[in-house]
């Protein structure tokens, strides 16, 4: 028999656009397959967003490996010359923390204030609310969240209490918001920007640490920059990378992306076994015609070779028609989120609870690659089973039935 023949064979046993049993499982089975790889692709787009603003969002704002000391700020500047002459350094600015108790009217928030130079409040201009065109030393930028808990808008004076290092008496600092900070993360929840002077005036009396915020090239080598520069600096400095700080949410987010993508391929795995189900099905419908083919010369080959075509073709046809269904899903996912907020009346998620305040999306070309070529796979592999028992039919004894 010509492969031509038994392409054809294959083709309309699949395609079938007949209401015969055979049609009805061949469509089954590619709707089946259709819909666990679409689902499949749509939920590894989000998950691989939520990576993905972790690694830009997050970590775009947050120092990769952070230096700080109450002691003596002089060797952080000399960290400074050192590490501006290394390439793999994508920029080091100081900074100055103070802890401090917001107030505003009844209300007390607890807030770490984070004293930077006009230059160094550059990453964090794209998502300000509004442009800070005069960095002064009573400007402040609050996140989102914070603002928005403590009913603060644009204008308003804000009154920091800083405690002093003996911990009894205690330094006031009156500040105006200038900008609101909406990353749609839960920085929104912490952040609190200030003008290095503002904090400098109060150096005398409150507690304070310098500090050297340091970004990566490569921010999965700040394990290895972290002993680095520890090395570098006296003992009572201390050194920590994003991995101490936020590496429990990166594994986090890891960790469900590859246990969701696990119980998801275990869904295809489910598609395939229908597929076999179905195939069993087919060779019990087209008993009569295989043993005609079979009498009139065709071989067991020639059959099996059939059903593995079959079994591949439901793969292609219902790949091919999940990766669409999926890359649609994971499109539109953002906006299904949206409609879903707006039907229950609350938020999906919250940046107190969760990392991101929205639902991220990242297509990878390389998950759909992945995702279809194992179904077929699996397609063809599930043809086996129904492919030996076609071609093990008694032909003489169908025939007489």
């Amino acid at each position: 028999m010509p492969w031509s023949l038994r392409w054809s064979i294959a083709l309309r046993q699949t395609l079938d656009p007949g209401k015969g049993l055979s049609a009805f499982l061949s469509r089954v089975s590619i709707v089946g397959m259709a819909l666990a790889i679409a689902l499949l692709l749509a939920v590894q787009s989000v998950m691989n967003g939520f990576e993905r603003e972790m690694r830009e969002r997050i970590l775009l704002l947050l120092p990769h490996v952070q230096v700080s000391t109450t002691g003596d700020p002089q060797p952080l500047e000399d960290l400074i010359e050192t590490l501006e002459q290394d390439p793999n350094i994508a920029s080091s600015r100081p900074f100055i923390l103070a802890e401090s108790l917001l107030m505003r009217g009844q209300t007390v928030s607890a807030a770490q204030l984070t004293g930077l130079e006009r230059s160094a409040l550059a990453p964090y201009e794209p998502l300000l609310s509004s442009a800070v065109t005069d960095w002064q030393s009573e400007s402040l930028v609050l996140g989102a969240a914070m603002a928005e808990r403590l009913n603060l808008s644009v204008g308003d004076r804000v009154m920091f209490i800083l405690p002093e290092e003996n911990q009894v008496a205690y330094q006031p600092l009156s500040l105006q918001l200038t900008a609101v900070l909406e990353s749609g993360t839960e920085l929104d929840e912490v952040v609190a920007l200030v003008h290095a002077d503002a904090l400098d005036a109060v150096a005398t009396g409150a507690s304070l640490r310098h500090g050297v915020a340091v970004q990566l090239e490569d921010v999965f080598a700040a394990t290895r920059w972290r002993w680095e520069i520890a090395q570098m600096l006296p003992s009572e400095v201390r050194v920590v990378d994003w991995r101490a700080t936020h590496g429990n949410l990166y594994t986090a987010i890891q960790l469900s992306r590859d246990l969701i993508g696990l119980i998801l391929f275990i869904v295809i795995f489910v598609a395939a076994f229908n597929v076999v189900s179905s195939l069993m099905l087919v060779v019990t419908d087209r008993r009569k015609a295989v043993a005609m083919l079979m009498a009139m010369g065709g071989r067991r080959a020639d059959i099996t070779a059939v059903f593995f075509l079959q079994g591949g073709l439901i793969g292609v046809v219902g790949a091919l028609a999940g990766v669409a269904l999926g890359h649609l899903l994971a499109i539109n996912a953002p906006d299904l989120a949206v409609m879903l907020e707006q039907w229950l009346g609350a938020p999906l998620l919250q940046t107190d609870v969760y990392p991101l305040a929205f639902v991220p999306v990242d297509i990878r070309w390389q998950d759909a690659a992945a995702t279809a070529g194992i179904a077929i796979g699996l397609s063809v592999l599930a043809a086996t089973l129904p492919a030996l028992r076609a071609a093990s039919l008694p032909v003489a004894e169908t025939l007489a039935h």
